[in-house]
């Protein structure tokens, strides 16, 4: 119970945006989102979440093709969150913008 209390202490520094382990991103697939740096974004995702316990999937279109041409397409679960839709990032390309989804500065 103290490892609990110590972990949400320290995450309170953390900006509210952050994802918190056991969270879940989703990184479009499809043809769009690829062609328009989707890749990269699932080569910064892999690279980063996993160390702070963020799961990286891929689906071959997060949107149901509503939001192809604002992507990248990046669907955010939150630990807790419920579904069945959940938050989607668009316009996710660089290094930058998966920092700012994962909540590091």
């Amino acid at each position: 119970e103290s490892a609990k209390a110590s972990s949400s202490s320290s995450s309170s520094n953390a900006s509210n945006n952050a994802l918190e382990a056991g969270s879940t991103v989703v990184v479009c697939t499809g043809p769009t989102c690829s062609q328009r740096g989707g890749k990269n974004a699932l080569a910064h995702f892999q690279d980063l979440a996993p160390e702070l316990g963020i799961t990286v999937e891929t689906m071959k279109c997060v949107s149901e093709c509503a939001e192809c041409g604002l992507g990248p397409n990046v669907e955010v679960r939150k630990k807790g969150d419920d579904g069945p839709f959940y938050p989607i990032k668009n316009g996710v390309k660089s290094e930058a913008d998966v920092k700012k989804i994962l909540g590091i500065e």
